[in-house]
């Protein structure tokens, strides 16, 4: 207390209440989406039979209701496995299945799902360099920034996809030359649940992409960060281990 004083103060705060809470709402997240995944199956697997059976109906309006559905069911099949993915971890029950990477072949199919031509992918990577990690998990991360950049940053036509390696780690980057995010919410970006919002735009989500692709990177011993400048863009990075 001051400079020149010999005391300390030391302050508790009882945070049971808020750990009960947390733990409350955790276990109803796992029961629920365990339980939402057996119907949601069934029902995607009826939409499939429907969409083979679709160029036989002469309404095009049964055309377009069954693409809707199958849209549907699968923005429902990603919430649950967000859902199921977030659990996992806060329990640390997330497994890695590690193997040798070639880095820019991975930034390409990255970005593989995104079927229109308004933007343009920029790749930078030495088409040798390799990286040690679980492809499917670490592609998951790269899907969920290029999918953010493509959502919150639509004014960007151009997305920069980066690899480089520093001593022993790649040096992974997302790049957009969005509207950018607030200095102010840059430490919160990787809380479970946490989202941004944009001029009082709504976006659909749970807030948990960020939190899933720092948790598996962490997993993988790798450091994850995000750089901004309102009005200049974004850019978010990530660091593996080199192959």
């Amino acid at each position: 207390m001051g400079e020149n004083s010999s005391y300390v103060v030391v302050v508790f705060d009882n945070i049971t209440a808020k750990k009960e809470l947390e733990q409350r709402k955790d276990d109803f997240i796992s029961v629920a989406s365990h339980e939402l995944k057996t119907p949601v199956t069934s029902l995607k697997a009826s939409l499939q039979l429907l969409d083979r059976m679709k160029q036989q109906s002469t309404t095009p309006a049964m055309v377009r209701m069954i693409e809707q559905a199958n849209r549907s069911v699968e923005k429902v099949t990603l919430l649950i496995d967000s859902l199921l993915n977030a659990t996992r971890m806060s329990e640390g029950h997330l497994d890695l299945q590690l193997s040798s990477i070639n880095a820019l072949k991975l930034l390409k199919s990255a970005c593989a799902h995104i079927q229109t031509a308004d933007y343009n992918f920029i790749f930078e990577a030495d088409p040798e360099l390799r990286i040690y990690a679980d492809e499917n998990r670490i592609e998951q991360v790269l899907v969920n920034l290029v999918n953010n950049a493509v959502k919150y940053a639509a004014g960007s036509s151009a997305i920069h996809l980066k690899a480089s390696r520093e001593g022993d780690q790649v040096k992974i980057s997302v790049r957009d030359f969005g509207p950018g995010i607030e200095h102010e919410k840059l430490p919160h970006l990787f809380d479970r649940h946490y989202r941004v919002d944009f001029s009082g735009m709504q976006y659909s989500g749970l807030g948990l992409g960020l939190y899933i692709s720092a948790e598996i990177v962490k997993k993988h011993g790798g450091a994850i960060q995000v750089a901004s400048t309102v009005g200049s863009g974004s850019t978010f990075w990530f660091s593996l281990p080199a192959a």
